[in-house]
């Protein structure tokens, strides 16, 4: 898979530098029965964010690179103001709002662990994977 930057900057997936956050801990309202969604249930979520580096690491710079503290921040508040359904609609927000907020990201990763999906499962897991489009420049 192939990203374009801004710049016109065509390159393979695999030659993008990431930040990942693993195993993000969050709390919302999410499910397809009045049961399930009686309570806010624990989801984890790990993103992939694939961006250049370069300019923050030659620069020291944090406004140069993806600031993942506030990020994480904002996750858990979006996941627990989030009335979602389905999974797959809280993973598109969250690809969303990661495109839109942060302009370094050029494709995200997103998976959600949803340990309580499933009674005889240890959980449910989506991942999707978004890129920057024209519309999210």
């Amino acid at each position: 898979m192939t990203i374009q930057a801004k710049t016109g900057d065509y390159r393979p997936l695999s030659e993008w530098d990431s930040i990942v956050l693993a195993g993000l801990r969050c709390s919302g309202h999410l499910g397809c029965s009045t049961e399930e969604r009686r309570r806010p249930q624990v989801i984890f979520l790990t993103l992939t964010l694939y961006l250049d580096t370069r300019p923050a690491a030659t620069s020291d710079n944090l406004a140069q690179t993806i600031n993942y503290s506030q990020l994480s921040k904002a996750l858990v508040e979006l996941v627990s103001k989030a009335n979602c359904q389905l999974i797959e609609t809280l993973a598109a927000r969250i690809a969303q709002y990661c495109l839109a907020e942060y302009p370094l990201c050029q494709a995200v990763r997103v998976q959600i662990d949803k340990p309580a999906g499933l009674p005889d499962a240890e959980g449910a897991s989506l991942n999707i994977y978004r890129q920057r489009t024209p519309e999210t420049v």
